[in-house]
């Protein structure tokens, strides 16, 4: 996929001259195209209705959430890569090597994380640790990749770490430690997985997102019960891996690549905004005026960060000129010399 002129860093991949090794890197000074904030939105959305669908089964269990969700996700990647590849499906899904296996096992982790850490503690301290998913995420890409965080992009951090704190703020936002423990995971993980999509974007990423859903299945299995589960819930879930799971991590690989990972992990942050807000509008379920003026608070701060890093890409690269020339250092992380 070509990068718009306005974008001004690239993805490169050179070849050195000694041994004709591979270099792939990603510039340090990357904007976000408006495509990438387009699919990362519609992602974000599209997983925001994560609780809708868990709020509708007859009886929730998260073992088996997790288990029919990734299955039938499985089955939705797997259609979308055969559709694109045809013959060359195997080839791409070996293909992906170990970047794609990095960012399996990364979504995986979240994933297991999300299930394990709400079994031991609070949603609300879940999504509080969930939110530092940007914080994690710019110090990982500034220390695998070597991308810089722009000032405006910490402020947005810190707004949006403070509103989802505030959304969760009140009764019940108790929870042991060791759930909290295991929560950081989330963040770790996410952050990892979305910088490792930017370092690789010429990696093909939906083999990837098929074996992370492949592998949840996998430890999900000996602690669910599948059978188990009636007809109303498995028609749910289902639909819920098939086309909020499955679509989901197809469109956000996509946007992810084309945009600076600490962009990737701030609007991904509409989830948590958006998921209460389905369920008010659909089951009728107030969410309070914490968390409204929580969500208002992240939804204002991602907006102005959005515009204003889409204005500030827009003018580091003007129509008809060539994007500066990026050399790799010794390192093999981009500089402009």
């Amino acid at each position: 996929m070509g990068q718009s002129g306005h974008e001004s860093a690239a993805h490169v991949t050179a070849v050195s001259g000694e041994g004709g090794i591979a270099v792939s890197y990603v510039a340090d000074d990357a904007g976000i195209s408006a495509f990438s904030v387009f699919l990362l939105v519609v992602a974000a959305l599209i997983f925001s209705t994560g609780g809708l669908f868990v709020r509708s089964l007859d009886h929730p269990q998260a073992w088996n959430t997790v288990f029919w969700r990734s299955v039938s996700a499985s089955a939705s990647l797997l259609i979308l890569i055969i559709w694109r590849e045809r013959r060359n499906t195997v080839r791409a899904i070996v293909g992906m090597g170990v970047p794609g296996w990095a960012v399996a096992v990364a979504f995986s982790g979240s994933s297991i994380g999300m299930v394990v850490a709400l079994s031991r503690t609070s949603v609300a301290v879940v999504l509080v640790i969930f939110a530092l998913s940007p914080l994690a995420a710019a110090i990982l890409a500034w220390v695998i990749i070597g991308e810089r965080v722009r000032n405006y992009t910490w402020i947005a951090i810190a707004v949006t770490v403070g509103g989802v704190g505030y959304m969760v703020s009140g009764p019940g936002a108790g929870g042991s430690a060791s759930g909290a423990a295991i929560a950081f995971i989330i963040p770790l993980s996410f952050g990892l997985g979305t910088v490792m999509i930017r370092r690789h974007a010429e990696v093909q990423m939906a083999p990837a997102m098929l074996l992370a859903a492949v592998i949840s299945a996998v430890i999900a299995l000996p602690f669910a019960h599948p059978l188990q589960v009636n007809r109303h819930d498995l028609l749910l879930l289902l639909t819920f891996g098939f086309a909020q799971l499955g679509v989901g991590l197809a469109i956000f690989a996509v946007g992810a690549a084309r945009a600076p990972a600490t962009d990737v992990a701030l609007l991904s942050m509409l989830e948590p905004i958006m998921g209460p807000i389905w369920v008010w509008i659909f089951l009728n379920d107030y969410p309070g005026i914490p968390a409204l003026i929580g969500g208002a608070t992240v939804f204002i701060a991602l907006a102005v960060h959005t515009i204003y890093a889409a204005s500030a890409s827009s003018s580091d690269s003007s129509p008809g000129q060539p994007a500066q020339a990026i050399q790799p250092t010794s390192k093999g992380v981009a500089s402009n010399g």
